[in-house]
């Protein structure tokens, strides 16, 4: 009997603790819930301010809504961490509309430290945050002389604090490097983006990473072989060329090159710049990036053409690369199938080029 009693008094004591925990969590569940529509309010007034392009207002909202609804929450409940990436993500993305490049960096950081978020999100988060140390190492480079060197400062942020401190950045750890990794760990996270291979191998092309940004690149055409090249990586579309996919020209090669010759025209790398001044030190007229009718690819562009001459000019980089040489090889043999006259340059070249070019010219003319 005495035993009935004590069991029967553990059991009504194990029966209320049961109670005191589903009544605290359904109001656990239930503040979540209040909490959770009070920001997703603010939320989505953020997102509208965005998308009308009041990025500086949209913060502040995705601020107010980060106060109702904590970080903290975000390692407890899924739905918590998926709003949570999304208020992080989108003031990162805001930041990064605005140039404030820091401050984008930052919150993607903060995005990506967040819990129980899918991996489609993190690839979301690294590739903007790569995009981010790209950019900025575009603005610090864009410039041929010390006046288009600080506007490209002040295209980054306004605050010139802000801009040096990406200088020293850059300074300390290459921002090609830093861009590099993201893009490395999203391939990895998603290994049949063809965004992440893209973007990685245009940062190995940038570094110098020939062969690596082949692997990459081929990568992106088993993925999806009519990829866009967004960013007009010759290279990726010399490989299309060699690989017979049609290439589409686009007019972010004229944005994208670096080098004034002496005759206004922009080129695409210093050995380029050589070889144009020279034709203009020479007195030979030339034509530059020209696309012609006679090769297999209709979209086949030269690097120089003389008309004077009939001839044409190309310049191969990485003719030391044994994947390069390849495609070399197959741009070379575009011009003996239409028996056009051509000579080329190589990386072996660049130590003297003005020399190289005089000796490989002097067939088809007295200079």
């Amino acid at each position: 009997m005495v035993i009935q009693k004590i069991k029967k008094v553990f059991e009504t004591i194990r029966q209320r603790k049961e109670q005191e925990k589903l009544e605290k969590e359904k109001l656990e569940s239930f503040r979540e819930n209040e909490e959770m529509q009070k920001a997703e309010l603010i939320k989505k007034e953020a997102d509208r301010l965005a998308h009308l392009k009041q990025y500086k207002t949209a913060i502040d909202e995705y601020n107010k809504a980060l106060e109702i609804y904590p970080a903290e929450e975000s390692n407890t409940f899924k739905k918590a961490a998926e709003f949570l990436f999304k208020i992080y993500f989108n003031i990162a993305a805001s930041y990064s509309f605005l140039g404030k490049f820091d401050a984008a960096i930052n919150y993607f950081d903060k995005a990506l430290l967040i819990e129980n978020v899918d991996d489609e999100n993190k690839v979301k988060a690294l590739m903007s945050k790569g995009n981010c140390y790209y950019n900025i190492d575009q603005l610090l480079k864009r410039s041929f002389d010390g006046e288009i060197y600080h506007m490209a400062q002040s295209e980054i942020n306004s605050d010139e604090k802000a801009a040096n401190s990406f200088k020293k950045m850059g300074e300390k750890k290459n921002l090609l490097n830093l861009a590099h990794e993201c893009f490395v760990k999203s391939a990895e996270l998603e290994r049949h983006n063809p965004e992440a291979w893209y973007k990685k191998g245009h940062m190995e092309f940038l570094l110098g990473m020939v062969k690596e940004a082949m692997l990459s690149f081929d990568n992106v055409m088993v993925i999806d072989k009519d990829y866009e090249n967004i960013d007009a990586v010759e290279l990726f579309d010399d490989i299309k060329r060699e690989k017979g996919i049609k290439v589409k020209y686009s007019k972010v090669y004229e944005s994208e090159v670096k080098f004034k010759t002496k005759t206004g025209h922009l080129v695409r790398n210093k050995a380029e710049k050589t070889i144009a001044d020279f034709m203009f030190e020479s007195n030979l007229l030339f034509q530059y990036n020209m696309a012609v009718t006679w090769a297999d690819n209709d979209d086949f562009r030269t690097a120089f053409f003389i008309p004077k001459l009939e001839l044409y000019i190309e310049h191969f980089e990485f003719e030391h690369i044994k994947d390069y040489q390849k495609m070399m090889k197959w741009k070379i043999k575009q011009y003996e199938k239409s028996k056009k006259k051509l000579i080329y340059t190589t990386s072996q070249d660049e130590k003297n080029m003005e020399e190289a070019l005089k000796i490989k010219i002097k067939p088809y003319i007295v200079l």
